[in-house]
């Protein structure tokens, strides 16, 4: 393992996403975009994926949760 952190994000529609940060924010914009037609910015993915854990869950963009 190069030792490079992991990120995960979660869909609420099932899809899961593990990865280095650059993939799982191109992952979840991809995702977002195909899958429900919402548009999101690298920063709002990113703003969501490092958000505290209780915080992510009140205040994730929808995309970011895509």
């Amino acid at each position: 393992m190069s030792g490079e952190r992991q990120y995960t994000n979660r869909c609420a529609c099932g899809w899961e996403v593990t990865g280095s940060e650059d993939d799982v924010v191109d992952a979840t914009i991809d995702h977002g975009g195909r899958i429900h037609n919402m548009e999101a910015t690298r920063e709002q993915v990113l703003a969501a994926l490092h958000a505290p854990p209780a915080a992510a869950d009140e205040d994730r963009p929808d995309v970011g949760a895509a």
